[in-house]
């Protein structure tokens, strides 16, 4: 049997991916939550860490990372930023001259990390094979190991939201709005409970307004809220969203098997629908473990 044959039949669950990419999955975590850097410069930050770790043959560079305290990831996190920023531009002496200080030249803790001589001129050298790994990696790897923990954390910072809404405004009809909750059949639903999760192919950029339309269209007045998610690349394309129904009786009749999505067109786009899974942990339980260069 040849490899290409071979493998098309094999087919991992999204438990078995997420758990080969723990490590990932850990690192990601921390940067977002303990060091609140945002999610979007985040997925960047992650694609160069593994860009590194692949290129240099250290393959067990992100675990170690995972390892160590927040203070010292924030710093290797800053240095990645530079680096970052370094590839940003075409040319190597605008970079230079748009710093304020020409001691941000140094990476002494990636140096340091890789065992090799790296500089950020030597990074730029390589600005158009990096750009494209980089660009590989965030499509196999950090969109679809990621999107549960972005989901998560807007969850939650909503949630956080309507908390402190609710405590300056002392209304508790202000709390049962902002929670998104609604009563079926004597139960109370939170908007959790009423949520379809879909995903966008990378390249195919869709609206909040098509996607509305759509599902309106062909189900009926149905949808209360969309919240499109993990905004990124040139074209500033939403890379999924969660669609909140009306009622959690209309989720069978998007999703027809949770085992695996449901696929639909919109506008000759691909989507795929599925469940969203309530998680009702907090961050702090997370399992441990604009992108500004254009990927």
């Amino acid at each position: 049997m040849d490899s290409s044959s071979s493998s098309s039949s094999l087919s991992i669950t999204r438990e078995e991916f997420n758990a080969f990419h723990k490590f990932e999955r850990d690192l990601f975590t921390r940067i977002v939550i303990s060091l609140r850097r945002d999610i979007s410069l985040s997925f960047e930050i992650m694609c160069f860490l593994i860009y590194l770790e692949k290129s240099v043959f250290m393959s067990k560079l992100i675990f170690n990372l995972v390892s160590l305290p927040d203070l010292f990831i924030n710093s290797v996190v800053d240095e990645v930023v530079m680096c970052l920023s370094c590839l940003s531009y075409e040319n190597f002496p605008t970079f230079v001259a748009s710093l304020k200080n020409i001691n941000s030249l140094s990476i002494p803790w990636i140096r340091r990390m890789t065992r090799q001589n790296f500089t950020l001129e030597g990074i730029h050298q390589k600005r158009e094979d990096i750009l494209l790994e980089m660009k590989k990696h965030l499509t196999s790897i950090c969109y679809p190991a990621f999107e549960d923990i972005c989901v998560r954390f807007e969850m939650q910072n909503k949630e956080k939201m309507h908390t402190s809404s609710h405590f300056l405004c002392g209304q508790q009809a202000t709390t049962n709005h902002a929670a998104g909750t609604s009563n079926v059949e004597g139960q109370q639903l939170t908007a959790e409970d009423r949520t379809v999760f879909l995903t966008f192919s990378k390249g195919y950029p869709i609206s909040e307004v098509e996607v509305y339309e759509y599902f309106t269209r062909r189900f009926g007045d149905i949808v209360e809220a969309i919240h499109m998610g993990g905004v990124g690349g040139k074209d500033l394309q939403a890379l999924y969203a969660r669609m909140v129904l009306r009622s959690a009786a209309k989720i069978p009749e998007i999703v027809k098997d949770e085992a695996c999505p449901t696929k639909f067109t919109i506008n000759g786009k691909h989507v795929k629908a599925r469940k969203f899974i309530p998680i009702r942990k907090s961050v702090n339980n997370l399992p441990h473990p604009s992108f500004g260069v254009s990927l």
